[in-house]
């Protein structure tokens, strides 16, 4: 089989925390891709990030620079709880949220 580009951004992903990308092994993809420590990961390759929320992330994140903070857009759709609210930011912020992934946070069902 050939390395795809979502397989590739998956390890990419995987390897930015330290563990290794969850293989597909039957039809179900609402799986985790990555898991690590508290969180189960799908990863989503598309063609365009919706504009809006790209603008609204990117001016957060500006302001929120000057001040030493990482910008977050929370987006609700209207209609729905705010529980239900979706949490957006850089990946790269992220990982630096989290640190450095420690060897004792690999778990062994995450072996490729």
């Amino acid at each position: 089989m050939s390395d795809k580009l979502w397989k590739h951004f998956e390890r990419d992903i995987a390897k930015s925390l330290g563990t290794t990308r969850i293989p597909v092994t039957g039809s179900d993809r609402h799986g985790a891709d990555v898991k690590h420590g508290l969180f189960a990961f799908q990863c989503k390759l598309g063609r365009r990030f919706p504009s809006y929320l790209r603008d609204w992330l990117d001016g957060i994140r500006a302001s929120a620079k000057t001040t030493n903070q990482i910008g977050v857009v929370v987006w609700r759709e209207k209609g729905t709880r705010t529980a239900d609210a979706l949490v957006c930011l850089r990946w790269a912020d992220w990982v630096d949220l989290h640190g450095e992934p420690k060897d004792d946070d690999v778990s062994a069902e995450t072996v490729e």
